[in-house]
């Protein structure tokens, strides 16, 4: 059953689709393909540090099978 995203999800999707329109009428990429960091930045809105922050993360959790946590949040057992 899908979930209910929260508004910061939906802002997101928002920002995302607004740059995937803005490039369909401009009918090439905005921001070369071989600059993912940047890409990513400008279509969420957060500095290309989280980003490449987020995907350091990202890999550490792959790596070691675990997920990747919200920083200043505690996680619950059970």
């Amino acid at each position: 059953m899908p979930r209910t995203l929260k508004s910061g999800e939906r802002e997101l999707v928002s920002k995302v689709r607004s740059f995937c329109e803005r490039e369909k009428q401009n009918k090439e990429p905005l921001i070369p393909l071989e600059k993912v960091r940047l890409r990513v930045a400008t279509m969420t809105g957060i500095s290309e540090k989280t980003v490449s922050k987020i995907s350091k993360e990202v890999e550490m959790a792959a790596s070691t099978s675990t997920k990747i946590s919200t920083p200043g949040k505690e996680s619950s057992a059970g």
